[in-house]
């Protein structure tokens, strides 16, 4: 697998994460009390940020080596 066809992959897989990840927490968003929103607010957004991490993280791995 070429290094394109690599990050394509892992950012449609990040990409099924992070749709995921909001398809689930949309039901704990409405009908949860106030402590749980927030807290399914930060675990969304932790979710989001490590998976974009972990996408540019890789990609720059794979571009230059280290």
């Amino acid at each position: 697998m070429n290094i394109r066809n690599r990050q394509i992959f892992r950012i449609l897989f990040g990409s099924i994460i992070i749709g995921g990840s909001i398809y689930v927490s949309i039901r704990f968003l409405f009908n949860s009390p106030p402590f749980m929103k927030v807290m399914v607010l930060i675990a969304l957004v932790s979710i989001i940020y490590l998976t974009i991490d972990y996408i540019v993280r890789k990609g720059k791995k794979d571009r230059y080596g280290n």
